[in-house]
């Protein structure tokens, strides 16, 4: 789930690890998101052809609905104390990645099961959130099939 990413480039590179990864779908809100373009197909190297993308008007709705299905819904946040390894991926999980500048919403983040963080070493404050969605991603996958 994809709580204000505008970046088509972004985007794009999300769907692409996404798609390689597994994911069942993207889910993003009709306003306030990135436009599934050309360029934005270009980035994803075809995989936005290949993933469904779920438009909805209410992030906070489609949350949920998902939840209301058994489905866990996890956060990432820098203010987090648990790390990405120490939670269960291979339950049904709904990610949510939020916008570089502004993160995730609040009404969006007071839905989350558990929030994590990726570990980072570095001064730099956060990753790229297409950067962040693959190791999120690979986290899952290593988890669910490795």
């Amino acid at each position: 789930m994809l709580d204000g990413i505008t970046d088509v480039r972004n985007f794009g590179a999300i769907a692409r690890s996404a798609e390689v990864f597994g994911a069942h779908a993207l889910v993003i809100s009709s306003k306030k998101s990135a436009q599934v373009n050309a360029e934005a197909v270009k980035t994803s190297a075809g995989a936005l052809t290949l993933i469904p993308v779920c438009r909805e008007k209410s992030m906070v709705g489609a949350i949920e609905l998902l939840k209301l299905s058994g489905v866990k819904v996890y956060v990432s946040d820098l203010a987090a104390t648990a790390s990405i390894a120490a939670l269960d991926w291979t339950i049904p999980v709904a990610l949510v990645i939020g916008s570089e500048s502004e993160g995730i919403t609040p009404a969006v983040a007071a839905l989350a099961d558990d929030r994590f963080l990726i570990p980072q070493l570095g001064q730099t404050d956060s990753l790229n959130a297409s950067v962040a969605a693959g190791i999120i991603l690979y986290e899952a996958t290593r988890q669910r099939h490795l």
